[in-house]
């Protein structure tokens, strides 16, 4: 710079000025020694403290001004200047705003001699910040304060910390450009650099105050000033800088510099596996918080966070490890400090056990264990997180007497150890003097009531006369419990309850219509003379105003039944609709469905895999015409009408065979062992869909009547023994080298399946063929080539290549709390997971064997994973989180013995309905079916890929929780009727309805619906 713009004619820090002998060399000494003493207080390598609240002059500040100077001392930039003294009102030198800028602009030097003059490596008060001083020179922050000299023990001034802090960042020519702030204290020079300044907010000035810029800057300006320039610093390349646990399912990371957060991703992985989390981005656009999804935790394993979604130029260091250790607790403590006890059967002491991040323990009750001598007891945790211990004090060993009774508890962690004690006084029997609500809980992670059958749940604590928890059916404190909402709006309801059957009382709030307005309603609850409040957010029915048709992937046929539609909506500003927003009670009535040349449903679909879409119920228009479906709303203020054509195609027809799942090729069994292999074809149409039956009998091809058949048989290719083939549905029979069967028009049981089965020890082989055939009025002939499958028997001197089903995730069942003791037999258990035994041939295709070949499964550690065998089967059930090695012993079909291992991992992640199957429709008669799970043939399949159907839904219920919701009912007539339906179980009596629309829905939001028709009895 020729102008030596940093050489500021500021007249109280001139050298000239400094005049006279004896006192120049007291000043300078006493300069020496206080520069010496600030240096070596503010950059010291052993920092006298770690955070703001450590420094008497700190204390009070604001929450955000301290979260800076956290920032600031943990970076080692800054530190105090005495042992519990920060200095904010103090002055800083130029030598250490050198050291200060270096490290907020992370400039870099090595140097040992400097550019100035009086910068010497020997000076006992400055030398230290030489290389500083050369690295912000280097950097062009500064050129000096006069020819050759840098002036290391000069104050700083205000408005030339301004002028280095917009140079730090790469903005002097951005300053020079601007007109200058209007303000008389400002040095001319500088006013560009400080209007630049306060237009980045590195200070904040007071409007209509003056800059003061040549009075020095103060230690508090100079740490707020560059911290301000520090978030604003961005790097050339941005690098994952840190990331570290901070609860037991979060994870701070930390960037060098901000991104692009609508296209930055991060992403978790615990070795090579994804962990699934959702991120919130800090304002600063550099740190964010993962939050693991789905109750999953931190464990005890080596995790990595990954930076993507930028350019690959754009990153440096993409990730970053951290390692991650199990929930330890380190705190156990009563909540309530009342040392008395009510004489109940279920008195209630509440307590609350923390981990290493200071949080509510995550882990469940059969982790801790409780004494109470002399008094029956039993262990929980309530939705809130706390442990409630129940202890029976009404019938203690020996007799108990209010007022003398000692009742002596003890609560201890199984795994630190970590105890609580405490001898309370038997009281009297209690009375609730208060209750409180909880957070409230949404379902299926939505944060408001928004559509009809939408749930919100509110714990509800009640607390008797010594401050403790009374528990939901203690018969000794019945107290009756009353809920409103107000404003009153009659679609919101409130109700006391015992919900999720755990025996703590919650208040449920559900929505049984749309409401008019949004907004938060309060939910208030009486009970015992006192009363809690809490507010349950409502959103409106979103009011569709215009509509248009979806996408439709299919075509409409003659004789077509039960075709979907899909249609949009939006409303007055344009914004779509969800679907559950469609189908709301106010679109229901105000979206209108009309056809020509097919019969609709007049309202769209309103729940369902079907849910908002039109249902085109059968086509009554000839091939080749055209029908047309109709959507509208008339209401006041709003016309909208749209109409769709369809060319009606020819009636479906059997078109093709298609292999959908593929039989072994070879079969191996034993005497008095039954070995099967399924496979399945389907029956395409023309369109490419599968085909059940052709609607309405026989088509009509070139004015004659045709009608389509499938043929199959199974024939002998060598003379076979024990070896069959049979079809799945069991109304079919098929005999090998026997006649074969064919279906004529209907081929629903031909798409179900079929299996060859080794009934003994199998010879031979046996083929299966199908093809199409159709018939105009002259006989049956060929419409495809055939599709053959065979199977053929091997002997045990086969050489085969071994594997066996790898258990990979389970559920820590066992430790759950909520399972019987029967469903925690790994042999029985729905949850537990089974392995098998397959085989392939050299040529890699599969082969039939016995399954029951395992002989022993192990585990390395049965606190982790308990295994077992049953029939030769093996089975392994989880019993606490962690991570085990699984060892199965197997005899091949030769009884060669052959053993494999491989790790499991047992989480102790809650289990939720990941999906569900179905049938849509059920046509019967009364007294079929009694449950839906049986009407809708439902499984259910959890997040570990553990499949449950028919009864074990219900045996379930504390894991999975499927409710039954019914939609509606009605008779022959169409008339509503009731119908009685146990939302929990499932059983259903129909009464006097033909027609039912039941959901079954899991808390997870997954859902299945079921279109039930009644038909009389013949």
């Amino acid at each position: 710079m020729s102008n030596m713009s940093s050489r500021i004619p500021n007249h109280s820090q001139n050298p000239k000025d400094i005049q006279g002998g004896d006192k120049k060399v007291m000043k300078k000494s006493l300069s020496v020694i206080l520069s010496t003493a600030m240096a070596l207080s503010v950059f010291s390598s052993v920092a006298f403290a770690a955070k703001a609240d450590d420094f008497t002059d700190l204390k009070d500040l604001d929450a955000a001004t301290k979260a800076k100077f956290d920032e600031m001392i943990q970076a080692g930039i800054f530190d105090g200047v005495e042992t519990n003294r920060f200095g904010l009102n103090d002055k800083m030198n130029r030598a250490q705003f050198a050291k200060v800028a270096a490290l907020v602009f992370n400039l870099k030097s090595s140097a040992t001699t400097s550019s100035f003059d009086d910068v010497k490596s020997s000076d006992p008060a400055n030398g230290y910040a030489l290389p500083y001083i050369e690295a912000i020179y280097n950097a062009k922050i500064t050129d000096g304060y006069a020819e050759g000299k840098f002036n290391p023990a000069g104050d700083v001034t205000k408005e030339q910390l301004a002028a280095f802090l917009i140079r730090g960042l790469g903005k002097d020519a951005e300053a020079k450009a601007k007109p200058g702030v209007s303000d008389k204290t400002v040095s001319d020079w500088a006013k560009g650099y400080v209007q630049l300044a306060q237009e980045l907010k590195l200070f904040e000035t007071p409007a209509g105050q003056p800059f003061n810029g040549t009075s020095p800057a103060t230690r508090d300006l100079l740490v707020t000033s560059s911290y301000a320039a520090k978030q604003q610093i961005v790097p050339d390349k941005v690098s994952v800088a840190e990331a570290k646990a901070t609860g037991v399912q979060k994870v701070e990371v930390k960037l060098n510099g901000p991104v692009d957060t609508a296209k930055a991703k991060l992403e978790l992985k615990k070795g090579s596996t994804v962990v699934a989390t959702t991120t919130e981005w800090a304002a600063d656009k550099k740190s964010a918080v993962l939050t693991l999804s789905d109750n999953v935790k931190i464990g005890e394993a080596t995790y990595t966070v990954v930076l993507s979604g930028l350019e690959a130029n754009a990153i440096d260091k993409a990730s970053v490890e951290f390692q991650g250790v199990k929930e330890e607790i380190k705190s156990l403590e009563f909540v309530n400090a009342s040392d008395t006890i009510a004489q109940t059967a279920k008195a209630r002491v509440k307590l609350v056990a923390k981990n290493q991040y200071g949080e509510k323990s995550s882990l469940n009750s059969s982790g801790f264990t409780a004494n109470t001598p002399g008094f029956d007891s039993n262990l929980t945790k309530d939705s809130d997180g706390f442990l409630v211990l129940t202890i029976n004090t009404k019938n203690a060993t020996g007799g108990s007497t209010p007022g003398v009774t000692i009742v002596p508890v003890y609560v201890y962690d199984n795994d630190s150890r970590v105890t609580v004690s405490k001898n309370f006084k038997l009281g009297v029997q209690p009375f609730v003097t208060k209750v409180e609500l909880g957070d409230v809980k949404y379902a299926s992670g939505k944060t408001a009531l928004n559509s009809k059958g939408d749930t919100a749940t509110i714990s509800l604590t009640q607390y008797d006369q010594y401050g403790n928890p009374v528990a939901y059916d203690d018969t000794d404190a019945i107290v009756n419990v009353f809920t409103n909402v107000q404003p009153y709006v009659q679609e919101i309801k409130s109700e006391y309850g015992d919900f999720d059957n755990n025996n703590f009382g919650e208040v449920r709030v559900s929505l049984t219509g749309a409401v008019d307005k949004s907004g938060e309603y309060t939910i208030n609850v009486y009970a015992g003379g006192s009363s809690a409040t809490k507010k349950v957010s409502v959103n409106s029915a979103k009011v569709a105003n215009k509509v248009e048709f979806g996408e439709y992937d299919d075509v409409i046929a003659s004789r077509d039944t039960n075709k979907y539609i899909p249609v949009n909506a939006y409303d007055e500003q344009g914004n779509k609709l969800s679907v559950d927003d469609l189908v709301n009670d106010t679109n229901l009535a105000r979206i209108r469905v009309s056809g020509s040349g097919v019969d609709v449903a007049p309202k769209l679909v309103k729940s369902g895999e079907h849910k908002g879409k039109i249902q085109i119920t059968s086509v009554t228009a000839p091939e080749n015409a055209t029908a047309v479906v109709t959507l509208s709303i008339t209401e006041p203020g709003v016309n909208d009408y749209k109409t769709k054509q369809f060319k009606i195609n020819k009636a479906r027809v059997a078109d093709a065979l298609k292999i959908k799942d593929e039989a072994a090729t070879k079969i191996y069994s034993e005497d008095g062992k039954t070995v099967e292999s399924e496979f399945k074809f389907e029956v395409l149409d023309q369109y490419g869909k599968k085909l059940d039956e052709i609607k309405n009998g026989n088509v009509i091809e070139n004015g004659k009547s045709v009608s389509y058949a499938v043929y199959f048989k199974a024939d002998v290719v060598t003379t076979p023994k024990h070896l069959s083939v049979t079809a799945k549905d069991t109304g079919v029979n098929l005999t090998v080298g026997g006649e074969g069967v064919r279906l004529e028009n209907n081929f629903a049981a031909f798409n179900k399946g079929f299996k060859f089965v080794a009934d003994g020890k199998p010879e031979g082989k046996i083929s299966f063929t199908a093809k199409l055939q159709k018939n105009s009025g002259d006989g049956w002939k060929d419409a495809s080539s055939n599709a053959t499958r065979s199977i053929e028997a091997i002997d045990k001197n086969a050489d085969l290549i071994y594997s066996v089903t790898e258990v990979k995730d389970l559920f820590a069942a066992k430790d759950s709390g909520l399972l019987t003791t029967a469903q925690k037999q790994p042999t029985s258990s729905a949850v537990a997971k089974s392995i098998k035994v397959t085989a392939k041939d050299g040529a890699g295709d599969k082969v039939a064997i016995p399954e029951n070949r395992i002989e022993t499964v192990t585990s390395s550690t049965y606190e982790v994973a308990i295994a077992d065998v049953a029939n030769g089967k093996g089975y392994v059930i989880g019993n606490k989180a962690g991570t085990s090695k699984i060892s199965v012993y197997y005899k091949d079909i030769k009884d060669n013995y052959k053993t494999i291992t491989y790790d499991v991992t047992v989480r102790n992640e809650a289990v939720k309905v990941d999906k569900m199957t179905a049938e849509e429709t059920y046509t019967g008669v009364v007294g079929d079916k009694k449950y839906v799970y049986q009407y809708m043939d439902l499984k259910v399949v959890d997040q570990y890929g553990v499949e449950y159907k028919e009864e074990k839904i219900n045996e379930y219920d504390n894991l999975l929780g499927v409710r039954y919701i019914l939609e509606e009912a009605t008779d022959k007539d169409g008339n509503t009727v009731k119908a009685d339906l146990d939302s929990k179980t499932g059983q259903l009596t129909v009464g006097s309805a033909t027609k039912l629309t039941v959901r079954a829905t899991a808390a997870s939001g997954v859902s299945k619906t079921i279109y039930i028709t009644i038909e009389a009895k013949k």
